[in-house]
């Protein structure tokens, strides 16, 4: 049965090795789910194939009871409704805030001046930069960044977000800050999010459900505290401490 949300069936990948074994999984509406797991894991590998950034060389995915990519079928990324924000947030340095807003509320038809502030003002404000509308990039601070690339693929209309390290490389107060107001932009917004990381911590507290890979294939997935309370072997239980 194709449910709501995001469903994988049997994604295999190689490069000039196999990254990806056979995955199966499903991520389910208006949820967190962390895929975790070390460096060569394959985790990026699959948010990229989920997002059709890459074509997978066997398997399916179905986003929304829709299939996006199969055998015969492939959905290019920018018709599967996601929002992608990636570890170097990819934020272009020549726009200010509105600027970046603009250029996404344009692509989907949005062209009357005084509409498109009112939608980036509308977007801004869920994630506290609406008084930052003529700030460059290179003015933000870490988190304001961070938030700015959410702001972006939220103009999109996406309902699922698709994160990357998203706060790898900010500081563990921040980090913490953020954390919470993503949780509640989720909540607000009912978004479905797919959450990659490498350090155990930065998920299990706000995950609904968490999907452990190694070297290309699952170990473990349930909730956090199932995993916490049972871990199913002795890699899993050194990659949590």
């Amino acid at each position: 049965m194709i449910m709501e949300g995001i469903k994988i069936i049997g994604i295999e990948k190689h490069f000039e090795k196999k990254i990806l074994f056979d995955i199966s999984l499903e991520i389910e509406k208006n949820k967190i789910t962390g895929i975790l797991g070390p460096s060569g894991s394959g985790k990026t590998t699959l948010l990229r194939i989920i997002s059709g950034l890459e074509i997978p060389d066997k398997g399916a995915i179905y986003i929304n009871k829709k299939c996006v990519c199969s055998e015969k079928i492939f959905i290019e990324p920018e018709k599967r409704n996601l929002g992608f924000v990636f570890q170097d947030l990819g934020l272009w340095p020549h726009m200010n805030i509105k600027e970046h807003l603009d250029f996404v509320l344009e692509s989907k038809g949005i062209i009357n001046s005084e509409q498109k502030e009112k939608e980036a003002v509308k977007i801004l404000k869920l994630v506290k930069l609406e008084n930052y509308l003529k700030i460059y990039p290179h003015q933000l601070s870490g988190g304001e960044k961070q938030r700015l690339a959410i702001a972006r693929v939220l103009a999109q209309d996406s309902k699922i977000l698709l994160l990357d390290e998203p706060f790898s490389n900010l500081d563990p107060v921040l980090k913490k800050e953020l954390k919470k107001e993503l949780v509640a932009l989720q909540k607000k917004m009912k978004l479905t999010i797919v959450y990659i990381t490498h350090n155990p911590s930065e998920i299990f507290d706000i995950a609904d459900k968490i999907i452990i890979l190694k070297d290309g294939r699952i170990m473990q997935e349930g909730k956090p505290k199932e995993i916490l309370k049972k871990p199913k072997n002795k890699f899993i239980k050194n990659f949590l401490i």
